[in-house]
């Protein structure tokens, strides 16, 4: 009779100790591969369902989005400028109010100025959220609802809807907009152009203790993040 050659315990645990090795160095390549992936797909999703919806209210409503008055108010109207403007041409669960101790605003490194209650929180179908401050025009997008970590560059981003004011061309180059002007982007100013480059983004505005470009710094990948993107999803 044929011997069957069979493995010693040691060979097995050798070999479960190499398996459990190369599982602990890869799943969290794979894990964090997989959220950069989602987050950028969900932010390029919110990027386009809110440029759909600024562009059929204008449409519908004969009134291009620069000339929808948006502001900021310590009257809570914002939530009246989203609802007049845009919510028609989202789906969307609920919207509720924000209070002020909401865990949203948990580093958020004083982006919302104002009384944080006058802002609304609107969830979409698929539940991630976007919310305001005081200010109709900033819209800040959470990829993942109430989920932690609530913290901006990880899963909240910035966006605007831009209005007609001297600043606007820059907001319009710092930080990804909705709007479309005679089916063009709003132009940028100038000159100003010179310090959004990728390198600058990375060395300034986006480099792990400030995170208020991130979002252009995704929208200028192609809406990917790229191996170098500085925070922790």
């Amino acid at each position: 009779m044929k011997k069957i050659k069979s493995f010693t315990l040691a060979e097995v645990l050798i070999t479960l100790v190499v398996i459990g090795i190369i599982a602990a160095i890869t799943v969290p390549v794979v894990m964090a591969n997989h959220k950069r992936t989602e987050t950028a797909s969900k932010l390029k999703k919110f990027y386009s369902t809110m440029s759909n919806a600024v562009k059929l209210s204008e449409t519908e409503n004969g009134i291009p989005s620069y000339e929808w008055g948006l502001s900021c108010s310590d009257e809570g109207e914002n939530h009246q400028d989203i609802e007049k403007y845009l919510l028609k041409y989202i789906s969307y669960s609920k919207y509720e109010k924000i209070q002020s101790d909401d865990d949203i605003y948990n580093g958020l490194g004083g982006w919302i100025e104002g009384d944080p209650e006058l802002g609304y929180k609107y969830y979409l179908n698929d539940g991630s959220m976007f919310f305001t401050g005081d200010c109709s025009y900033m819209i800040y997008y959470d990829v993942n609802g109430d989920k932690g970590p609530n913290q901006s560059g990880r899963d909240i981003f910035m966006f605007y809807i831009l209005y007609s004011d001297d600043r606007q061309p820059k907001l319009a180059q710092e930080v990804p907009h909705f709007n479309t002007k005679d089916g063009s982007p709003i132009p940028w100013e100038e000159g100003y152009e010179s310090y959004f480059t990728r390198d600058y983004i990375l060395s300034h505005t986006c480099n792990g203790q400030n995170s208020s470009t991130c979002s252009t710094l995704i929208e200028m990948d192609g809406w990917e993040i790229k191996d170098d993107y500085p925070f922790r999803l």
